[in-house]
């Protein structure tokens, strides 16, 4: 049985979203820059709820 995620192009999004932070945070914590680090923590809140929103959508019996 063959099976693939339909909505697999969110999951990538999502791990994007979270490298950009990443060096945002990393960043705002070299330079100690408050409004840099406020941006990136509502963005990880936002970034949060996707991941705890997601759903994978499993098609069965793909064809190649």
């Amino acid at each position: 049985m063959k099976y693939e995620y339909s909505n697999m192009n969110e999951p990538r999004e999502i791990a994007t979203t979270l490298e950009i932070l990443n060096m945002k945070l990393q960043l705002a914590f070299q330079k100690q820059d408050t409004d840099v680090f406020n941006e990136a923590l509502t963005e990880l809140k936002q970034a949060s709820e996707k991941v705890n929103n997601f759903k994978p959508i499993i098609k069965i019996n793909v064809e190649e």
